[in-house]
């Protein structure tokens, strides 16, 4: 399949206790065709294909407490929560001219993450 120029951009605030470029990282993985665990199939030709691309980082500041009441904190944690705008894109022909195949990709499980 010849890979589309075609890419939706999407911005996302973020906080986390981790660097800005892992998450956005794991972000865009999880987003498209990542998971958690490894997948019988995904390949790389795969992810080159269908795979969300991160496009930019914006560092804002460093706080010391996450914004979410309750939110956990990962063991070994001794920093601050690093917040910033990550812009990631996907490629057009993941969801086509389906909105509700276009939320699921942008916005899909992230809001728990």
């Amino acid at each position: 399949m010849k890979q589309s120029r075609e890419r939706v951009v999407a911005v996302y605030l973020v906080e986390t206790p981790y660097s800005l470029e892992h998450t956005a990282g794991i972000l865009a993985g999880e987003q498209s065709t990542g998971t958690f665990t490894a997948v019988p199939g995904e390949t790389d030709d795969l992810k080159r294909e269908f795979g969300a691309v991160v496009e930019g980082i914006r560092p804002l500041e460093i706080v010391d407490v996450p914004s979410l009441p309750g939110a956990s904190v990962p063991a070994g944690h001794s920093g601050g929560y690093r917040r910033g705008e990550v812009r990631i894109s996907f490629p057009l022909h993941n969801f086509g001219p389906s909105i509700p195949n276009l939320m699921t990709a942008v916005a899909g499980n992230l809001y728990e993450l």
